[in-house]
């Protein structure tokens, strides 16, 4: 049987345990597909969680270099580097992800949970010259 305090244990533990991961319960997860409105103008929720530290799952594509602080994040498995395009032709299934550190690469199969403070709006970045409408700056990602 498990008494009081030991449940109050437990549930401390389960709390450490999930803190350091994406997806905390403080973070709103979101989907890429709830970021746009039909005719590709920012959603009421995109709006109201810009700025905001989220979680979004996806698939990282493959890196351009092989030392990288970002990477882009996809609905879906993607080969070749989607970013490369202008505004104009943004696909509303891919953000770009600002790492906080350097970190390895994963396989593009894989699926993982990119966790980040969300930036709406056309941008481009001064480091790679990618154009992109949805970031996540100073963020994390693990195995999901």
């Amino acid at each position: 049987m498990i008494t009081r305090r030991g449940w109050l244990t437990l549930a401390g533990t389960a709390g450490l345990a999930l803190a350091g991961r994406p997806g905390r319960a403080e973070e709103p997860r979101v989907r890429m597909f709830e970021l746009y409105g039909r005719d590709m103008s920012f959603s009421p929720k995109a709006e109201e969680l810009a700025g905001r530290r989220v979680s979004i799952q996806g698939f990282m594509a493959p890196h351009l270099k092989v030392d990288s602080d970002f990477f882009i994040l996809s609905n879906a498995p993607v080969e070749t580097c989607p970013f490369c395009a202008s505004e104009g032709d943004w696909i509303d299934s891919i953000v770009f992800v600002r790492m906080r550190e350097r970190e390895e690469a994963v396989d593009p199969g894989a699926l993982i949970v990119a966790s980040g403070v969300l930036e709406i709006g056309p941008a481009t970045d001064a480091a790679t010259g990618f154009v992109s409408r949805v970031r996540l700056v100073d963020a994390t990602f693990a195995l999901s």
